[in-house]
């Protein structure tokens, strides 16, 4: 059976750089002139668990920049209020883990959404290979699928580009 996932990610905050970054990661198209990108998504539910992934090929090292970026915003982020574009809040909360171990650089985060209705925790990696960056998210409502699968994914993804 066919799942139709809703693309709603929050639009305002307490912390708008935490939650921008969150969303140029997994739910907007890059903007760097010269990006490549395709993405593909898999789920159970709508409530989860799900798999997104997404894998850009950014010109010169926009790949590692991107990258590092991400980090320094997220790895800052702890636990902020968001807010939907419905009237719906809630709040978000990143926990840094710090590099993966995966492709020539990487980066990995459990983050947590959390809202009157509901509970949404995903493991989000990011790896760089060569000049593709690849932003892997596996989620699960109320917990997320174990960290250690998602990294055992995300190194077959990293694995797999040339």
């Amino acid at each position: 059976m066919r799942t139709d996932l809703r693309n709603d990610p929050p639009t305002r905050s307490n912390r708008p750089g935490c939650v921008t970054t969150l969303n140029a990661l997994e739910s907007y198209r890059s903007t760097r002139p010269g990006a490549v990108e395709a993405r593909a998504t898999f789920a159970q539910s709508q409530s989860g668990p799900f798999l997104q992934e997404v894998v850009r090929a950014l010109p010169g090292s926009g790949a590692r920049q991107d990258l590092q970026q991400a980090a320094a915003v997220l790895s800052g982020c702890g636990e902020f209020a968001i807010g939907w574009s419905d009237g719906m809040t809630g709040t978000e909360r990143v926990v840094a883990h710090g590099s993966a171990g995966l492709g020539d650089a990487s980066w990995h985060a459990t983050v947590t959404a959390t809202s009157e209705t509901f509970t949404v925790q995903e493991t989000l990696v990011l790896v760089v290979v060569g000049k593709t960056l690849v932003v892997l998210s596996e989620a699960g409502s109320p917990t997320a699928p174990a960290r250690s699968r998602t990294l055992s994914l995300a190194r077959t993804a990293a694995s797999r580009l040339p």
